[in-house]
């Protein structure tokens, strides 16, 4: 378990959850490496692009891609094409890792890592079996048309679901999402709308199943990797991929209706979840600049967190606010010579929640990555939903550390001993606590509305939306760390707000629980932590944390662990009622095998007389991977099936 391990190995898989979190996909080291043209002026012009790429490689990306634990490895590399592999070095999100080489070591790194293009077999709609027939006509109400039932991003359903009722619960089949990319990866959020369930994955493919029987009425390739949610509104799902590309199609074929960027910087992506309302798809956007802090010889930092608005029948962009106001200068060079610039960071990772009402926007943001410090960093930011404008920011930087969360990867010890490219109003290199759990507008037992947002420091807030976001109570729930804290989300009945807490940072067990918070007085109504055998035999990559969102249905919450358990709590004291283990294998029913493994970004989602989740956060080899979307029915109200 865990607590046997050497703090150094736990700190090296550490780094690899962390980057893991802000979508890295792999990290250079800047060190003298002989490009093609230099090997040239050397007189060295025998030598082979196979020995320019291993060089380059060695010095500079196996630092990280070697481990294992941490990146892609050579092996799992080769599944892309060499092609992808470039154009990620020379002007996609690998393009700032990649500074100094010249175009001939680009190519010779892509083809030395990447596979070969021909005979290559590509699998046909996604891996899906096609359904017979035209299907639903696509004109019904959503079941579950984004990241919650609607965009206060409660999570919550009014239904009747007893404690007794879990004991009908039985899996009624599961699709296998292919793996035919680097990472195994089939915990994305999903929609249900017409009996149809809508869902993305790691492989790039966005797929309509039909809800009953899995199979698929339409796949789609995107660009890049999907790690957004899917949403559905007016007959258009929309969603992201891992380039910041938005899309919209038709929900009934899968047409392409329209695509946009949301960014153009190169290490920009979109890690969150989109969030459609009257007509509007609104768009969070981040970074993985985070990343380029880790080695000191590189530049640091530019990106700026953002949020884009589109029409949704045109893509038309209406807005888009960034969170850093203050213009970007020049703060001079390091002890490595390396130039730094900020204010930078305070990227968006979580779905934008709407108040009608009020004609807002609200979003949790994350850290900084440079200086001078900026009140938009790890706080709640009010929009304007027409025009973007910002109302008011609550600014929540952890205490312990000074209010400041100005904060990259090299500025851990484990990172870089030294911290040499940290801040130095970071010199201790503490941070990361922001927030990626999206806040809920949440209306209490007394009719005041409230908003109440996690952070991955393990606290929770309550705001008044009312008095421009003034502070009603908090309350810590969790340690906090690196990984969380809370996540990627919580639920509330509107008495209670419930919060995972996965509690995991460098040299400490893990101590996940599941929290239930009395809305009105900010007083702690229950904790129940997660059980400790639920990794029994599950190797190192198994963890004791709690980072699915919740839901809360009838009397239930549900809640899916990184050890691959899903479990039901009775909602008034806590008690586990009812669990599945889904670190197992499948026979899709798509004729495909996979796993199930660690629960992450998608929660569960109750549609009709069916329980739908994804399982296997196998992203970065950091838990336990899978690539499988299950399907449990529900006992009718005869109790049978």
């Amino acid at each position: 378990m865990i607590g046997m391990r050497s703090e150094a190995k736990v700190a090296r898989w550490i780094v690899g959850a962390v980057l893991a979190l802000f979508g890295v996909l792999s990290t250079a080291w800047a060190v003298d490496v002989p490009s093609s043209s230099e090997a040239a002026k050397a007189g060295t012009n025998s030598t082979s692009l196979e020995t320019i790429a291993q060089q380059a490689f060695a010095n500079r990306c196996a630092t990280c891609h070697s481990l294992g634990t941490l990146m892609p490895t050579p092996d799992q590399l080769k599944k892309l094409p060499s092609k992808e592999i470039y154009d990620a070095l020379r002007h996609g999100v690998m393009q700032e890792y990649a500074v100094g080489f010249d175009d001939g070591t680009l190519h010779a790194l892509a083809q030395y890592l990447g596979g070969p293009e021909a005979g290559r077999q590509r699998l046909e709609n996604g891996g899906a079996t096609l359904c017979r027939g035209a299907g639903p006509t696509g004109k019904t109400a959503a079941a579950w048309p984004g990241w919650s039932l609607d965009a206060t991003n409660t999570r919550s359903l009014a239904r009747r679901l007893s404690v007794a009722d879990t004991q009908g619960i039985r899996l009624k089949w599961a699709f296998v999402f292919p793996d035919t990319q680097i990472w195994r990866g089939g915990a994305n959020p999903l929609a249900v709308a017409d009996g149809r369930i809508y869902v993305g994955s790691i492989n790039k493919w966005v797929y309509a199943l039909d809800g009953q029987t899995g199979c698929a009425y339409w796949a789609f390739e995107a660009d890049g990797r999907v790690r957004s949610n899917t949403a559905v509104a007016d007959g258009v799902v929309t969603f992201a991929d891992l380039l910041a590309n938005v899309y919209a199609l038709d929900a009934r074929t899968g047409k392409l209706l329209w695509r946009q960027r949301a960014e153009t910087q190169s290490s920009a992506r979109i890690t969150g979840s989109v969030t459609v309302h009257n007509g509007r798809v609104y768009v969070p956007v981040s970074a993985i600049q985070e990343g380029l802090g880790i080695n000191p010889a590189l530049s640091c930092c530019t990106s700026n967190g953002s949020v884009v608005a589109y029409d949704l029948k045109t893509g038309k962009r209406l807005w888009q606010t960034y969170m850093i106001d203050q213009p970007l200068r020049y703060l001079g060079k390091n002890s490595k010579g390396a130039s730094r610039y900020g204010p930078s960071g305070v990227s968006i990772f979580v779905a934008p929640t709407i108040d009608a009402k009020r004609g807002l926007l609200y979003v949790g943001t994350g850290n900084q990555h440079t200086e001078p410090l900026v009140p938009e960093s790890d706080a709640v930011v009010a929009l304007d939903l027409t025009t973007g404008t910002k109302r008011w920011v609550t600014t929540l930087a952890p205490e312990q550390f000074g209010g400041k969360d100005i904060y990259h990867i090299g500025c851990e010890e484990w990172a870089n001993p030294k911290r040499e490219g940290c801040s130095p109003e970071n010199p201790k290199g503490q941070g990361d606590r922001d927030f990626a759990a999206p806040v809920m507008l949440v209306k209490r037992a007394d009719g005041k509305d409230v908003l109440v947002a996690g952070s991955k420091d393990g606290m929770l807030y309550a705001l008044d939306p009312d008095a421009n976001g003034k502070v009603l109570w908090n309350l810590r729930v969790g340690k906090g760390g690196e990984l969380g804290g809370i996540e990627y989300g919580m639920a509330t009945d509107g008495a209670l707000a419930y919060a995972p807490v996965v509690d995991w940072s460098v040299g400490v067990d893990p101590d996940g629980a599941l929290n239930a918070v009395d809305l009105m007085t900010g007083k702690l109504s229950w904790r129940t932590p997660t059980p400790k055998d639920g990794c029994t035999g599950k190797g190192e990559k198994c963890v004791n944390g709690l980072a699915s969102p919740a839901l809360v249905v009838g009397d239930l919450v549900f809640s899916g662990g990184l050890d691959g358990v899903l479990r039901a709590y009775d909602r008034r004291e806590g008690t586990i009622v009812w669990s599945y283990d889904s670190a197992r294998s499948y026979k899709g029913i798509n004729g495909l095998e996979g796993n199930g493994g660690a629960f992450g970004m998608g929660g569960v989602v109750v549609a009709g007389d069916m329980l739908y989740v994804t399982s296997g956060w196998g992203v970065y080899n950091v838990s336990l991977p899978g690539n499988v979307l299950l399907a449990f029915e529900l006992a009718k109200p005869n109790g049978k099936h």
